[in-house]
């Protein structure tokens, strides 16, 4: 018969069926609270910056921000390329980029008993004019509050320069704006 030895208190431990008590590591709680709370510290970063390191949408080696421009946000394709399975947030180089959400967006309220998803329009898209040193975000959240789980989404576009100064970018109206984006060249 193996006996477990606990470092806590056998007072403390309730017995199980049998009448034995198990050991619990006296620490348990303690390295629990101590690794959430780093983590914790760790993430905020990362969720105050968009989403932490972002993923390059260019050849060679990374180049620093301020050579780039971050795109951040639930993208489903980036010049054709499908980029949904990629992370939220990516840098590109400066220049026109066509940026498509992806098509439905679900989130759980974790503090109320919400939840949806939301539905964008299928051919929204956006023909960025992206400057280095600039954040564009896309943001989707539900269009009405209706209690529904399923709701059209309003989709919002911006794009934020060095300072945090924001500029809302409109969606494409006609394939014309992306051929006129194309021409458009970045001051340097």
């Amino acid at each position: 018969m193996t006996r477990s030895i606990s470092l806590r208190d056998p007072e403390r431990v309730p017995p199980t069926r049998d009448g034995l008590r198990q050991a619990k590591p006296a620490c348990a709680h303690a390295i629990s609270a101590a690794s959430a709370a780093g983590l914790a510290l760790l993430l905020i970063p990362a969720c105050i910056t968009g989403g932490g390191q972002p993923r390059p949408l260019y050849p060679g080696d990374a180049r620093p921000p301020e050579q780039v421009a971050r795109l951040f946000g639930p993208i489903g394709s980036v010049d054709g390329q499908d980029v949904s399975r990629l992370g939220k947030s990516f840098a590109l180089l400066p220049g026109c980029h066509v940026v498509r959400p992806v098509s439905k967006v679900a989130e759980v309220d974790k503090t109320a008993p919400n939840a949806y998803v939301a539905r964008v329009p299928p051919d929204l898209t956006y023909a960025f004019r992206m400057q280095a040193g600039h954040t564009y975000e896309v943001e989707i959240r539900p269009a009405d509050n209706t209690g529904t789980t399923s709701v059209d989404a309003a989709v919002r576009a911006l794009d934020r320069d060095a300072k945090g100064g924001a500029t809302a970018v409109p969606p494409i109206a006609s394939p014309a704006e992306i051929d006129a984006c194309q021409t458009w060249r970045p001051s340097p």
